[in-house]
C-alpha cells in the first residue's frame, strides 16, 4: 500500500460553490476553477467546503429528525434511509442548477450534465451496516460521485477510500467530517471506492449522489409520495 497523499484543500475565502435556499451561487474566479480543477485531475477527489450554506442545512436537519428509517440492503452495502424523502428531493431540486453543473464541469472536466441523483442515508457505528468496494458506474450515465457530510455531532471512522481497480491499491483516504462541507470524485473504471465503517460516535448522514450525462425519470417529484418506495429505487 503506497503512502497516502496528505489531505488537503485548495485555499480560498468564501465557498467557491455554495448551494442555499435560493439556489446555486459560484463565486470562483476562472482563475481559482483552473486550481480546482488542477487539484481535481492529481488526486481524483476534492473537498468543497461548506457546499450547503447553514440555513438550508438547518432546513434538511429539521426534517430529518421528524422521520423514522429503513434498512436497504444493497449489493454496494446496507444502510439505513429516512422514510419521509421531503429533505432530499427539496435538495436534490436545488442542486439540479444549469449554474452548479456549469461549474462542476470546469472542475472535473466531464461531460455535459444532465441531472443530479441520489438519496440520503445513514450508517450507524455498527458492523450491521457498511460499504463494499465498486465503482458506481452503471448505464444511468454516471459521471462524478458527491457526497455532503449532514453531521452535527462527531463519529470516527467512515473515511472515503479510492483504490486502483486493476492493483487494489489504496489510493486515497479521505474524511469529510465539517458539517455542510462535500467531496467530489469521478465515476471511471480505474477507480473503485468504499465508505469505512463507522467505528464510533453518531451515525454518518449524507446526502449523496451523482452528476449524470442523461436525464434520470426517477428524480425530482417524479418518485411519488412513498419515501420507502422511492429510497428504493437508488442504488
Amino acid at each position: 500500500m503506497v503512502a497516502l497523499p496528505e489531505q488537503s484543500a485548495v485555499k480560498i475565502g468564501a465557498p467557491p460553490l455554495q448551494i442555499s435556499r435560493t439556489g446555486a451561487t459560484v463565486r470562483s474566479s476562472s482563475e481559482e476553477l483552473a486550481a480546482l480543477r488542477n487539484a481535481f485531475a492529481a488526486q481524483h477527489w476534492l473537498v468543497l467546503p461548506n457546499f450547503i450554506d447553514l440555513p438550508l442545512l438547518d432546513l434538511i436537519q429539521k426534517k430529518l429528525h421528524q422521520t423514522e428509517y429503513c434498512v436497504v440492503d444493497r449489493e454496494t452495502g446496507v444502510e439505513l434511509r429516512p422514510v419521509d424523502c421531503t429533505a432530499y428531493l427539496a435538495t436534490e431540486l436545488l442542486l439540479n442548477s444549469p449554474k452548479l453543473f456549469r461549474a462542476i464541469e470546469q472542475i472535473t472536466g466531464c461531460e455535459r450534465i444532465a441531472c443530479f441523483s441520489g438519496r440520503i442515508y445513514q450508517r450507524p457505528a455498527s458492523s450491521t451496516y457498511f460499504n463494499r468496494w465498486h465503482t458506481d458506474i452503471s448505464d444511468e450515465g454516471r459521471m462524478i460521485a458527491l457526497s455532503i457530510n449532514l453531521n452535527t455531532e462527531t463519529y470516527e471512522g467512515g473515511a472515503l477510500q479510492i483504490r486502483s481497480a486493476q492493483t487494489h491499491e489504496v489510493l486515497s483516504e479521505v474524511h469529510n467530517r465539517n458539517y455542510g462541507d462535500a467531496i467530489i470524485f469521478p465515476v471511471d473504471e480505474r477507480f473503485e471506492h468504499r465508505v469505512c465503517e463507522v467505528e464510533s460516535g453518531a451515525a454518518k448522514t449524507a446526502l449523496a449522489g451523482w452528476f449524470r450525462s442523461k436525464p434520470d425519470p426517477n428524480s425530482l417529484f417524479g418518485r411519488g409520495k412513498s419515501g420507502a418506495q422511492a429510497n428504493s429505487s437508488v442504488t
